[in-house]
């Protein structure tokens, strides 16, 4: 068995690299810091572990990894590179948002329907958000990624069933999870955090289950359960008070 993780350097990326390959499974790892990725192949170095140093907002290292990874099989391939910022977003500089639509939403996009074409059967994890079901100010367009992340998902993982084939889309929608997230946000996280272990687990256990849609955590299953049921504006400005504290 193969798995394929983005973002594999750091935060659930990386933890689900070392719980994948404590289990067996060989592994192809991609992410900008390529001595991260040499520290996991080291670790398991009796394993056949790939690394490949990418910028997934490059669209020629994007297309140059696709092409190195052709001829391979692979079981599990998990898209989780991906980044946030925090603020007002008429003060987040632009090209900041432009990055994130490009690697949240486009390269997403991309390689989920390159592991369609490549797989004849498998899973495919797409990491969404808890953000993703919340309009978020002062998180808003991390949030709009994330939401197009889940209904993108969705809504692919139901076609295929449609269309009987043997691949499965899962989405994961993990709340605060203890990362370099909020580092790269530009947040000083104040809100009490999953342990990355912890939600690691909960996909994983998702995962074996076969399940759609993971959520990681009671409290966010539960959270997902009643925003139903709360007015627009009180999501808004629960959101916003949320996301000022940070």
């Amino acid at each position: 068995m193969r798995a394929l993780i983005t973002g594999a350097s750091s935060g659930i990326g990386r933890k689900l690299a070392i719980e994948l390959a404590n289990k067996g499974y060989d592994l192809i790892l991609i992410a900008r810091r390529i001595e991260r990725l040499k520290e996991i192949q080291d670790m398991f170095n009796k394993q056949d572990i790939l690394i490949f140093q990418t910028d997934l907002l490059d669209q020629n290292q994007t297309k140059q990894l696709l092409i190195e990874i052709n001829t391979l099989k692979i079981d599990l391939w998990i898209n989780n590179a991906g980044f946030g910022k925090v603020g007002v977003s008429t003060s987040i500089d632009l090209q900041d948002e432009m990055d994130m639509i490009e690697l949240n939403i486009k390269r997403l996009h991309h390689l989920t329907r390159f592991a369609i074409d490549h797989m004849t059967e498998g899973k495919i994890i797409n990491i969404s958000s808890m953000a993703s079901y919340i309009p978020t100010p002062k998180l808003a367009s991390y949030a709009a990624s994330k939401a197009y992340v889940t209904s993108y998902s969705e809504a692919l993982n139901y076609e295929l069933k449609k269309q009987k084939k043997n691949i499965k889309v899962i989405t994961v929608s993990p709340g605060p999870v203890h990362t370099e997230f909020g580092k790269v946000a530009g947040s000083n996280q104040k809100l009490k955090s999953m342990p990355v272990e912890k939600c690691v687990h909960h996909i994983l256990k998702g995962i074996n289950k076969n399940k759609s849609t993971i959520i990681p955590g009671f409290k966010m299953k539960l959270l997902k359960f009643f925003i139903r049921f709360f007015p627009k504006k009180l999501i808004l400005y629960t959101a916003y008070k949320i996301q000022s504290r940070k």
